[in-house]
């Protein structure tokens, strides 16, 4: 990792971890005071070496890609479920359209931004609720979901969808 940082950016950085120390004592976690104390002492110090230890819990760049692959995802099961809901009588079972999520071991970063969408942006919470609430699916789904939501397009991106148009979408696996 390239990590250079000016003199100005070291007393920069050194000053809010001494902040973030002192208020973390303040709040009587010793551990996070710690955390902060190691931080500031690598920049004063400067262990340039050490300098991947003041990013460690960043993550990489989820892609604009994955981001709209999520995204759409849960547009498209918003309309499905929002279609459903007005269905008089409907063959389809809850369990049949319900939003699962993505897999936990395949698809984590996809499934930890679905969750940031849905719990902390506020955004489709009428996809929550459905067994899956850590929307962890076990299980592969974004080449299913790449394929749903191409159909969708190809439906002309519907937000009322019939019965039928809903079994289409499902039913690509």
């Amino acid at each position: 990792m390239d990590f250079n940082l000016t003199l100005k950016d070291r007393l920069n950085l050194y000053n809010q971890y001494t902040i973030l120390q002192k208020l973390s004592e303040m709040q009587g976690d010793e551990h996070e005071a710690a955390f902060y104390e190691l931080r500031a002492k690598i920049i004063s110090e400067g262990y340039i070496y050490d300098y991947y230890l003041l990013t460690e819990c960043l993550s990489d760049d989820f892609s604009l890609e994955e981001a709209k692959l999520v995204w759409d995802t849960l547009d498209m099961y918003s309309a499905i479920y929002f279609s459903y809901e007005k269905l008089e009588n409907p063959k389809l079972t809850r369990e049949q359209i319900n939003f699962d999520g993505f897999d936990g071991n395949h698809e984590i970063r996809s499934m930890i931004y679905c969750r940031f969408i849905i719990n902390d942006l506020g955004r489709f919470a009428e996809l929550s609720g459905n067994g899956y609430e850590d929307y962890n699916s076990h299980s592969q789904c974004c080449n299913k979901y790449k394929n749903m939501i191409q159909k969708w397009k190809d439906m002309g991106k519907p937000y009322e969808l019939s019965e039928d148009q809903i079994a289409k979408l499902i039913k690509i696996y």
